[in-house]
């Protein structure tokens, strides 16, 4: 029996300040600090690099992001920052509850001076979306309305990727498209009724 996981449960960063981040993912996301700790130097917590760390939810569970700071003689002040590209996290996603969530957050990044990567729509998934970049650089994915798997287990065809506006974006006209396209393939399938 081979075994599956039920979710994606949480995702680690290293930052450099605990509380700047903790702030950026309350103010801009609406998450909640569960708790915040920090070990004395003679202890080992969480491997044996951290030294203070913080839990964040959006719901009730006990935390979807997990933010460390690393011992000083692990990773000091001085070390450089994450690389635009290389080796490791690519970007973290996060699911908004509707189009105007997701303008009224672009919308709070772009006027506070979040650096916005760009606005996007089509690909794999084919969600609206915009990138930003947190405090300590990590690439961050913002969308609505990504594509739902049927019981067949067949991705639809999407749109290639291409740059939107988002505030311009025909969200009305996005939905009413996924929907015949939902249509057109129901109507190519049979009533599933066995006849003999």
């Amino acid at each position: 029996m081979q075994v599956r996981v039920t979710k994606l449960g949480h995702i680690g960063l290293t930052v450099r300040d605990i509380d700047r981040s903790v702030a950026f993912y309350e103010r801009y996301l609406g998450m909640r600090l569960t708790e915040k700790f920090e070990y004395p130097e003679e202890k080992i917590g969480h491997g044996v690099a951290v030294a203070a760390g913080a839990f964040v939810r959006c719901d009730v569970t006990h935390h979807e992001l997990s933010i460390f700071r690393m011992r000083k003689d692990i990773l000091g002040d001085d070390a450089p920052a994450a690389p635009r590209f290389g080796f490791g996290l690519h970007h973290i996603a996060f699911e908004l509850g509707s189009p105007e969530d997701l303008k009224a957050l672009y919308v709070s990044m772009r006027d506070d001076g979040v650096e916005i990567v760009n606005c996007r729509k089509g690909g794999p998934g084919n969600q609206p979306r915009f990138y930003a970049r947190d405090p300590d650089g990590n690439l961050l994915e913002f969308y609505w309305g990504i594509d739902k798997i049927g019981w067949d287990g067949t991705p639809r065809l999407y749109d290639p990727i291409e740059e939107i506006d988002l505030l311009d974006f025909d969200f009305d006209a996005y939905v009413a498209n996924r929907e015949e396209d939902s249509r057109k393939a129901r109507a190519r399938l049979t009533s599933g009724v066995r006849t003999a």
